[in-house]
């Protein structure tokens, strides 16, 4: 069975046991029309790029294929991550010896179970997060990456919007979540202790507990005053046959930074997507009020931009980011050098991609998504009060609640960054 037919088996499985038809969600519906719509991000250029040499592409032996990918996806190996925990649509393939991998960039998102297909997440300008498979199986004239429904059925519980899931369960033996236990996606304000449950966790021995690198045969093993929690491993070299991956790594920080960027992905998405809808309603709206037709976004459509560029700003700045342990985090330092490749920096030779790792991930507390293309595609209209409340909120004083975490010093500092360093600043940044 390839693939595609076993993803098939597990979509009727699902939906089975959520009782057959749901509703149909906003993003089925115009303006997005995300099902029917055919996308132009960055898989379309590869499928269209590569389409001569797909089937060559799909007979190399797979870590050939995932560097491949990898590169083509301008995805850093050094990003790698290990989760031993049953909830992908491979799952068959997945169990504490056999983890899938996981690599991650500002722009794309793979997944790699040994022995089965490639997941690849992206996004597109309209659509916002987009998924697709690459099945060695496959031949003929099938796009070399295949667009995904079946990835909907757990990536559309985040405000009813296509997203990203980083998920924090309690497995046990075999990386399956223990029945009843559920499990809890993770926030910026998730404890680390309760972060990772299903997840290898690499890195310098510290202080820190929490659930990843464990298994367990009741709740009890991983919560309440039996529990026995996790700690970082120096090596998985007793647990996993490191061999069959590019790294030998699950490394904290990396780790650490997945979270941040599913969230704010996340956050951006929704974002895209109230937006959208907003000014396609907007006609409508602007006729019943009788505005004329040059008339801007007013009344209720207006509402949604500012409450969805709160949100914005809130995960970009960082809010309610969970407290480290008294030592810090200590990765192998291999991401971080990945990391500060791309780094943007003002003539001051500041980023805000400088990590601090000592109280918080960001030295300067704006996340480096901001210059994503998942921000810049953002309708004209939010994207411009999105900066236009950024600038303001970081030059108030006193700052409002979204910003009053941050020092006035630091503040003071990201505006400068953002001043010399972001594209496309509203005529009015900073007055």
């Amino acid at each position: 069975m390839n693939l595609r037919s076993s993803l098939a088996l597990a979509t009727l499985l699902t939906l089975a046991s959520q009782g057959g038809a749901q509703e149909r969600e906003p993003f089925e519906e115009p303006p997005i029309n995300y099902t029917a719509t055919q996308p132009h991000d960055r898989v379309t250029r590869i499928n269209d790029a590569f389409r001569q040499q797909a089937d060559a592409i799909r007979s190399l032996p797979a870590k050939k294929r995932l560097r491949w990918l990898l590169e083509q996806l301008d995805v850093p190996i050094e990003s790698q991550l290990l989760v031993f925990s049953k909830t992908s649509l491979q799952r068959n393939l997945i169990s504490p010896e056999t983890p899938r991998a996981l690599f991650f960039s500002d722009e794309a998102y793979v997944g790699w179970a040994a022995g089965g297909g490639f997941e690849v997440t992206v996004f597109d300008a309209n659509l916002g997060t987009t998924f697709y498979l690459l099945d060695q199986h496959e031949s003929g004239p099938t796009p070399l990456l295949a667009r995904s429904g079946e990835c909907l059925l757990c990536h559309t519980r985040h405000d009813h919007t296509p997203s990203l899931r980083t998920r924090s369960v309690f497995p046990d033996a075999n990386g399956e979540p223990l029945s009843g236990s559920g499990g809890s996606n993770i926030e910026p304000s998730t404890p680390l202790a309760e972060r990772w449950g299903g997840w290898y966790v690499t890195g310098a021995e510290g202080t820190l507990r929490h659930r990843g690198n464990s298994i367990g045969k009741s709740i009890d093993d991983f919560e309440g005053p039996t529990a026995k929690m996790g700690k970082t491993l120096t090596s998985l070299k007793d647990l996993v046959d490191t061999h069959r991956y590019p790294l030998n790594t699950s490394d904290i920080v990396p780790l650490l930074m997945h979270d941040h960027q599913v969230h704010v992905h996340n956050v951006l998405a929704t974002a895209n997507q109230d937006a959208r809808i907003a000014l396609y309603r907007w006609p409508a709206m602007r006729e019943i009020l009788g505005l004329p037709l040059d008339a801007p976004p007013s009344g209720s459509c207006l509402v949604v931009f500012n409450s969805q560029a709160d949100k914005v700003i809130e995960a970009l700045l960082c809010k309610d980011e969970a407290a480290f342990p008294a030592e810090g985090i200590h990765g192998d330092g291999v991401f971080e050098m990945a990391y500060a490749r791309t780094r943007k920096p003002d003539a001051k030779n500041r980023s805000l991609r400088d990590l601090d790792l000592a109280t918080r991930i960001f030295r300067y507390r704006c996340s480096p998504l901001i210059y994503s293309q998942s921000f810049a595609t953002l309708p004209k209209p939010l994207r411009e009060i999105i900066l236009l409340k950024l600038s303001a909120g970081l030059r108030a004083f006193p700052p409002s609640q979204n910003f009053a975490h941050l020092a006035e010093a630091e503040r003071a500092t990201i505006h400068e960054i953002l001043t010399a360093t972001m594209p496309d600043l509203p005529a009015r940044w900073g007055k």
